[in-house]
């Protein structure tokens, strides 16, 4: 299971029970190193990296399994991400910035979208 988290191929799917239990596990770890980080900005940026990266590839295999294709997830993520650094970088790294506040929002709308979801039905013939 954890080499589908960290090298994905184009077609790999994620059920929804791991991706919820890769989704929480990701977060508690991201949020521990974040705060042991803090005094390192470059270990800080590379965990940031490293967990942008999981997050959106766990995402896209959550997609696929609904029935979407990866990349109708990948794109947006992406763009909001850069789009919640760029305003985080601007207007204050504070838990109060715009920046901070459009990324976790949504991470959770794209979380609980994909917990609705449903998974693909497979037909015996």
């Amino acid at each position: 299971m954890l080499s589908k988290v960290f090298l994905p191929s184009g077609k790999t799917c994620l059920g929804r029970g791991p991706y919820i239990l890769i989704f929480v596990v990701l977060h508690v770890i991201y949020l521990t190193a974040a705060f042991q980080l803090d005094e390192m900005p470059t270990l800080f940026l590379l965990s940031f990296l490293l967990f942008t990266y999981i997050k959106i590839n766990i995402n896209a295999q959550r997609a696929r399994d609904s029935g979407l294709k990866g990349r109708y997830v990948v794109i947006p993520s992406l763009v909001i991400y850069l789009a919640s650094a760029v305003l985080g970088y601007f207007f204050g790294e504070d838990c109060t910035s715009l920046g901070v506040k459009i990324g976790n929002g949504f991470d959770l709308l794209v979380f609980f979208i994909f917990l609705l979801a449903p998974g693909q039905q497979k037909t015996t013939r």
